[in-house]
């Protein structure tokens, strides 16, 4: 089992495919198994990488940095991802993040490749609220407890035996910044981001609600911004980004964005 040091935490990670490295950020209440598929997919032209973040799947249980984590999660899930791009060795990379995972890509490209002198070069954010108020994020959570009901088996798999006290350690935290107020990801982190953004989702999201209020600003925020929102979902009842509900228009979408950027961009650099 792949496992690399990272701020004295045991953090599991998977690498497949060849060529520019593409980096997951997993959800809340999943980990890197959990896109198995779509890790499948990508690493047909990619080198992709995905991880656990500390307290999840089979990455150490033994969390540290809890000011950091305090201050803003998104921030520290952003930070440990381009950590392991550093150790693995590698100065660029695309970002896909799903829901909280895409908050992180946010700032994986907006600060964090910054301030460690990577290269951003481009992010897929799908399925995400950037703003979350504490109404809005309380009825998200409320809605948690049947979605463990229909996905125990998956949660099983991706976490292990413990897998009940990750998702209500999750939820717990969470429900910490619904009662202090929500949160809002700063518009600096937004219109800092170099590279080219598409963002991806459902009109029909139970779990997003103003999910295309929130898509029309980031798009005047972001400033090389394309976004696209279906109208129907393919599983209208069950809580799953838009990359799974429709996943063969979320892979057209990505191929379609990522080989303008690819066809643009040397061959030294592919």
């Amino acid at each position: 089992m792949p496992t690399i040091q990272i701020g004295d935490q045991d953090v599991y990670y998977t690498e497949e495919g060849t060529g520019t490295t593409l980096l997951i950020y997993p959800d809340h209440l999943h980990a890197s198994q959990g896109y198995e598929r779509e890790i499948a997919y990508l690493a047909e032209r990619f080198h992709v990488v995905a991880f656990d973040y500390p307290g999840t799947g089979r990455s150490t249980r033994d969390v540290k940095y809890e000011d950091e984590r305090q201050y803003d999660l998104w921030s520290y899930w952003s930070d440990f991802g381009v950590h392991l791009l550093m150790a693995l060795g590698i100065d660029r990379a695309y970002a896909v993040g799903v829901g909280g995972g895409a908050r992180a890509a946010f700032f994986f490209a907006g600060l964090h490749s910054h301030l460690h002198h990577l290269t951003p070069m481009g992010v897929i954010a799908d399925s995400v609220l950037v703003d979350l108020d504490s109404r809005a994020l309380h009825g998200i959570l409320d809605r948690r407890e049947h979605y463990y009901v229909r996905q125990a088996k998956l949660l099983l798999r991706e976490h292990g035996d413990d897998w009940r006290d990750v998702v209500d350690a999750d939820t717990a935290f969470l429900r910490r910044i619904a009662e202090g107020g929500g949160y809002v990801l700063h518009d600096y982190i937004l219109n800092s981001i170099p590279c080219p953004v598409l963002l991806t989702g459902s009109l029909q999201d139970p779990l997003r609600p103003g999910l295309e209020r929130q898509y029309a600003r980031l798009s005047r925020l972001i400033p090389d911004c394309s976004l696209y929102l279906a109208s129907s979902s393919g599983h209208p009842h069950i809580e799953f980004p838009f990359m799974w509900s429709d996943p063969a228009a979320f892979r057209a979408l990505v191929d379609l964005f990522l080989s303008r950027l690819d066809s643009g961009r040397p061959e030294s650099e592919r």
